[in-house]
């Protein structure tokens, strides 16, 4: 009886788990990544950091006035794989639509 018991406390923890992360997921993963970003970082990794991003985003390059026509290639249909037999060894039985009629 207290196994039946410990298996039911179980499983209602793992479905409360399932429920609260399914209705309270995003809230959860923008508070984590806010206290992620916050945590302070070692001194190796602070230089790392520094030399990966960039000073300032290169300015977005306009949109050439006309864009060429896009090209439409042909699509051959799939060729289907040729079905080939069950190998059977001749030791073997082999059963028949006959055997399981009624």
């Amino acid at each position: 009886m207290k196994t039946v018991i410990k298996l039911l406390s179980a499983l209602a923890a793992v479905a409360g788990v399932v429920y609260i992360i399914a209705t309270y997921g995003e809230q959860i993963t923008a508070w984590a990544k806010k206290v992620l970003s916050n945590l302070p970082k070692c001194p190796c990794c602070k230089d790392d950091a520094a030399e990966e991003a960039p000073a300032e985003a290169p300015a977005a390059e306009e949109a050439p006035a006309e864009e060429p026509a896009a090209m439409e290639v042909p699509v051959e249909a799939p060729v289907a794989a040729p079905v080939e037999e069950p190998v059977v060894a001749p030791h073997e039985p082999v059963a028949e639509d006959a055997d399981f009629a009624e």
